[in-house]
């Protein structure tokens, strides 16, 4: 035997029962208290169905005074405004911590910056030191091989 079949009436009066305000329930809540009222929660299509249709406002037309209009629209704008301020500073502050975090690290490699300044003073100077003593290495083996040839002269 099929459970007694609830009406779309019953079903539209039990929405502005548990309507709180403008607000209707949820589909939930309405199949439940069906279920537990008439035994049947209803078919699910079929609820939202009339939810649907009793959410669509009807099209009454009411003398809007554009004061209120503009007072809405501000206080809108206003909260946006704020949001958008909060936004702002949170980034801001997000930005001023990773700033901070690389200045922290540029301080850390300041050191070896210098330290790699010194390395590369001392390797220049090196490199002189270095082509001094080839440059006189020359000479001497130039001296020797005249040496050398004076030498073999006199036997």
């Amino acid at each position: 035997m099929y459970p007694p079949r609830v009406t779309d009436d019953d079903i539209r009066t039990l929405i502005r029962e548990l309507a709180v305000g403008e607000r209707l329930p949820s589909g939930a809540l309405l199949r439940a208290v069906l279920k537990q009222r008439f035994g049947s929660p209803g078919g699910v299509s079929r609820i939202y169905r009339l939810l649907s249709k009793a959410r669509a406002k009807p099209s009454v037309v009411r003398h809007v005074d554009p004061a209120e209009v503009l007072e809405r629209e501000l206080q809108a704008m206003r909260e946006r405004a704020e949001r958008a301020e909060q936004r702002e500073e949170t980034h801001q502050s997000r930005w001023a911590v990773e700033v901070d975090q690389l200045r922290l690290k540029v301080a850390g490699f300041e050191p070896l910056a210098q330290q790699a300044r010194r390395a590369l003073e001392s390797v220049g100077l090196l490199q002189r030191q270095l082509q001094a003593a080839e440059a006189r290495i020359a000479m001497l083996e130039q001296q020797l091989i005249e040496a050398n040839g004076r030498a073999g002269e006199k036997r």
